[in-house]
């Protein structure tokens, strides 16, 4: 009976080591019974779940606190995240080495944002480990304010490394973000910092107070100091658990609260080794983790798991022999009900199409015209890499795709496929590069002459078929382009007929024409905002140009059934830009980062790949298309991407988490969104939070009422900026779910 008592107890510890470091449910032993005691309660089972955060790997975007006080570690490249964006220039230039010390180094004008709670807002003294020069000293100013007496808050710095102590009035804090200056005189180089603690006087101002919260990445660990914290501003997906396990004694405060004030924890031990976090279902927390009742704690595999096991990918399938990318001009995700339901235009082919193929409702392009869009659609790179912007600085307005870029056409040609395409886009042409890689490459609006013609789909979708069809006895890749959703806008019928059935006598008839909406030469926008009956009238124009495209798609998909080829076609339909229509009394594209201009459709058939009916709602990057078509093929990404493949995704690995998506706007302004929560930041650095559920038409600015889902996307977006130019999501995943490959490439990160 001992014997086999021992085996059962060797087995169950097994099981529970495997479940330590495993996301797939564990077997449970059942115990021996004894004959002669009556049956025991059977054991619950254990839950099936699945990692979709590792709070180890996601360390940069970690928030300390010690004895309650914040530490920001200066030398971690999630420093970012406090910069301001780096806006209107850069400030900070972080990851330097000085004197053998990691640090951030600061222009003699820098600034930070830093959150602090209510009990934050009593500190008395920022402490900083900081690097100085002869003859140079360090004020500070907190919230655009000095100290009433100027000198307490100015310290003279020594050469060298140091650890020095400003006072502060606690009466120019505030709950939520402040703004800490520094301005830096004298000296001949420019300060460093290393770390930085708000709260009160301490006897050992130069001890570290970074040590208190320490990872370990190579044992999937944590270890924090008797009441210090390590806390994350993340969305909670529904049925979400905190898993961990706790050394010893220790006791794990978990607190997730909400910026509404709810709160969802509990306690996490040896012996209680998960939390509860549904009660946070859908809200943007602080998660907050606090060591207690032991001098320090060890924390190992802690992440956030949903229900059910890890997806399993679908069995590996013959690549397809064709792959159409089919941009359509200025179409709004939003005028389409399988993208967002309850939107006005019939679209039945879009619908029939969508049970065989997979449909992303928040996909972002990179850029809000068509140069810099198509750019990061050829390239899989942000626009800060590509470079192409037609706004902004004079001296960087640049719309030519540089030789050196990998494009979609030079590596599908390189994988045996005949390039051929035929757009109406005047802008995608042979002169900036977009046709390279193409053995066949035609622009129908520059064989009009004129640089804004109307060309109708039909013709384009016409001429793209008779391209294919003569090349379809080999792998092929046609890249098509329509414009019909492009101005001038022109009513369709019959659909115009439903959208805008009343009389109506104003200019607009029949199309919606450059001169009367006063567009300009070169522009994008119109300059003439008419009476709300002919924005309705255009609005009805719009929409019936939408039902238009989704005639030409039901025509492209019948042709290829009737060749036989569909069921090997990888078919990608998306947009280059939305357009505005007088939300933000404008019109046209590239004026803006509205969602009615960077939020565009997606959907991929190929549905041994990408399982047809499935809807995605986490977030995708036109950057994504190139390495999806290359997945598809079997084939590896170049090192110069910066996209991921979406087939994971599509089926159904990362579900539930929300994924960021980003746009740039000429590089002086950018966005970013998660979930239904959107940050945007222009040229002074302050960001507007937008609510993509309750205000659709992002007509307010929420940042004062949502100090959490600010920081929240803050944290993401600043830690973004600060890396866009190397950032590599198929390797690194997304900035508010890193993988640990990812989080060892940011231990070394730097930035100019």
């Amino acid at each position: 009976m001992i014997g086999r008592l021992a085996l059962v107890a060797l087995v169950a510890s097994c099981g529970s080591k495997k479940h330590g470091h495993d996301d797939a449910a564990v077997a449970v032993v059942a115990p021996v019974r004894d004959a002669g005691k009556p049956d025991a309660a059977p054991a619950p089972p254990p839950r099936s779940e699945h990692a979709v955060f590792e709070l180890v790997a996601n360390r940069h975007t970690a928030h300390r606190e010690v004895d309650g006080e914040v530490v920001i570690d200066a030398a971690d490249i999630g420093f970012a995240r406090y910069i301001r964006f780096g806006l209107p220039v850069p400030r900070w230039h972080l990851g330097k080495t000085i004197d053998n010390e990691r640090a951030a180094v600061a222009d003699r004008l820098a600034s930070l944002d830093i959150p602090l709670s209510h009990a934050q807002t009593q500190a008395t003294q920022l402490t900083l480990h900081v690097h100085g020069s002869t003859k140079q000293s360090l004020t500070v100013k907190l919230n655009g304010r000095a100290a009433k007496h100027r000198k307490a808050s100015t310290v003279k710095l020594e050469p060298g490394w140091q650890t020095i102590a400003i006072p502060l009035e606690s009466a120019s804090l505030v709950v939520g973000e402040n703004q800490f200056a520094f301005e830096t005189a004298g000296g001949k180089d420019n300060i460093a910092v290393a770390w930085l603690r708000i709260g009160t006087e301490h006897p050992a101002g130069d001890q570290d107070p970074r040590s208190a919260v320490m990872f370990d990445a190579k044992g999937d660990a944590f270890e924090l100091a008797q009441n210090a914290s390590v806390a994350w501003y993340e969305t909670i997906p529904d049925g979400a658990n905190l898993v961990a396990e706790v050394t010893g004694k220790c006791r794990l405060e978990v607190a997730a609260r909400a910026g509404d004030d709810s709160l969802t924890g509990g306690v996490m031990s040896a012996e209680t080794p998960r939390i509860d976090l549904s009660g946070s279902a859908g809200k943007v927390v602080r998660l907050a983790l606090t060591a207690r009742d032991c001098p320090r704690a060890r924390i190992t595999h802690p992440r956030i798991t949903l229900h059910g096991p890890v997806p399993v990918a679908l069995p590996k399938a013959e690549p397809p022999r064709y792959i159409i990318l089919w941009v359509m001009d200025a179409l709004r995700a939003d005028k389409i009900p399988i993208f967002t339901p309850g939107a006005r235009a019939q679209t039945p082919n879009f619908d029939e199409l969508a049970k065989s193929s997979v449909v992303f409702r928040q996909y972002y392009v990179q850029g809000n015209e068509s140069q810099a869009s198509h750019s990061s659609m050829w390239t899989s790179v942000y626009p800060a890499v590509h470079n192409v912007r037609l706004a902004g600085d004079p001296k960087k307005i640049n719309s030519n795709l540089d030789k050196h870029f990998d494009l979609i056409a030079t590596q599908l040609a390189a994988n045996g496929f005949y390039t051929t395409a035929c757009t109406g886009n005047g802008y995608v042409d042979e002169d900036d590069g977009y046709a390279r890689g193409f053995k066949e490459f035609r622009n129908m609006m520059r064989e009009t002459g004129v640089e804004n013609n109307t060309i109708y789909g039909q013709k384009i979708v016409d001429a793209a078929l008779g391209q294919l069809d003569k090349h379809r006895d080999g792998p092929t890749y046609l890249f098509m382009g329509t414009i019909d959703t492009h101005g001038p806008w022109i009513a369709r019928k019959p659909w115009i007929d439903i959208y805008s059935p009343g009389p109506y006598h104003g200019p607009f008839q029949e199309f919606g024409t450059a001169k009367e909406l006063g567009f300009k030469a070169g522009s994008m926008g119109c300059s003439i905002i008419p009476p709300p009956a002919d924005v309705e009238r255009l609005r009805a124009i719009y929409d019936s140009a939408v039902s238009y495209h989704d005639h030409q798609v039901g025509r492209l998909v019948a042709k290829l059934k009737s060749w036989g080829i569909w069921d090997q076609t990888m078919l990608i339909i998306t947009a280059d830009h939305g357009e505005e229509l007088f939300e933000d009394v404008r019109c046209g594209h590239g004026g803006s980062l509205r969602d009615s201009l960077v939020r565009v459709p997606l959907l991929v058939h190929d549905p041994s790949r990408f399982p047809g009916g499935t809807i995605v709602d986490e977030g995708a990057e036109s950057i994504d298309l190139l390495p999806s078509m290359l997945e598809a093929l079997g084939q590896p990404l170049f090192p110069a991407a910066q996209g991921s493949a979406l087939e994971s995704l599509a089926q159904g690995v990362g579900k539930g988490w929300p994924r960021p998506s980003y746009a740039s706007m000429y590089e002086y302004a950018h966005v970013m969104r998660i979930g239904r929560w959107k940050a945007r930041v222009g040229r002074s650095g302050v960001p507007l939070l937008g609510d993509m559920v309750d205000d659709p038409g992002e007509t307010k600015d929420f940042t004062a009422g949502h100090p959490v889902e600010r920081r929240m996307l803050t944290d993401s977006l600043g830690l973004f900026l600060a890396l866009r130019t190397t950032w590599k999501k198929s390797t690194w995943g997304v900035v508010n779910a890193m993988t640990r490959e990812g989080a060892a490439a940011l231990d070394e990160a730097r930035t100019p």
